[in-house]
């Protein structure tokens, strides 16, 4: 139960600190203008290189899985910025609290949001950019978001793990959310990469939980159900997990090396 108070409470906090400096109308204002602009740019391009109403589809719905990474990748991470840049970082590790639900209740109020961009992020790929929606599965598509956003959210624990050990964190962020956009077939499939690259960027992509996000995606859209993309979401799952193992293992070497050294808004 100690636990359980220390993963809500952190998700609480988390909360609470990012609407500290963040208004709702700009949240908002995010939310619609970051989600339609991005879309908008990347379905735009598709259609003048020549991409017909398959392309649009296959953009907008990969933006919209994307959308969420700037929840679930960049916020996540800039929790770690917050307290190197705040100094409340001392306060963090001095705690006696399990490290566990204190590491990952932060990230959880993301997932959230994560699925709030998602929703919002379908609404314009629906009702601007004419993607068709009436034979998708509901239930399984539902499924396929929580589930990329939580396994997303772990991923940003991993980068914010990483991310420790460095003065600037939100660099890592940064670069991070646009590898995405490159390797997880958000805006074109593997096989439109040089031939040489490709061997790389498979190998690449499947590290990555939203690339299993979004392949369920789109065919849970065209109609397929939860039974039918069961084992590519059994798949992100393990690596979502594993994202979250070697986060926690990272903020675990950065607090024995800040207790040896004596160094931590600095490392």
């Amino acid at each position: 139960m100690n636990n359980l108070r220390v993963f809500v409470s952190s998700a609480v906090f988390s909360f609470r600190a990012q609407f500290n400096w963040l208004s709702p109308s700009m949240w908002l204002t995010m939310k619609f203008v970051l989600s339609f602009s991005q879309m908008a740019f990347f379905v735009f391009v598709g259609i003048f290189s020549g991409g017909g109403a398959s392309a649009v589809s296959f953009i907008a719905i990969g933006n919209a899985m994307q959308s969420l990474s700037w929840n679930t990748v960049f916020s996540v991470v800039q929790i770690t910025g917050q307290d190197k840049w705040d100094g409340t970082l001392p306060l963090v590790l001095a705690t006696p609290a399990n490290r566990l639900p204190l590491f990952v209740g932060r990230a959880m109020v993301h997932v959230l949001d994560g699925l709030v961009s998602v929703a919002i992020s379908f609404a314009f790929a629906a009702f601007v950019f004419g993607v068709n929606f009436a034979h998708a599965d509901p239930f399984a598509l539902a499924v396929t978001v929580l589930l990329t956003s939580f396994t997303m959210a772990g991923f940003g624990l991993l980068i914010g793990g990483f991310s420790f050990h460095f003065r600037n964190p939100i660099v890592f962020a940064n670069i991070f959310t646009f590898i995405l956009l490159i390797f997880c077939g958000v805006n074109f499939p593997f096989s439109a990469l040089p031939r040489l690259v490709q061997p790389i960027s498979y190998a690449i992509s499947y590290a990555f939980p939203l690339t299993y996000g979004i392949n369920a995606a789109r065919q849970a859209i065209n109609g397929a159900s939860l039974f039918n993309i069961s084992p590519i979401l059994a798949e992100q799952i393990v690596v979502g997990l594993l994202s979250i193992a070697m986060g926690y293992l990272l903020f675990e070497s950065f607090e024995r090396s800040a207790r040896k050294t004596g160094k931590m808004e600095a490392q």
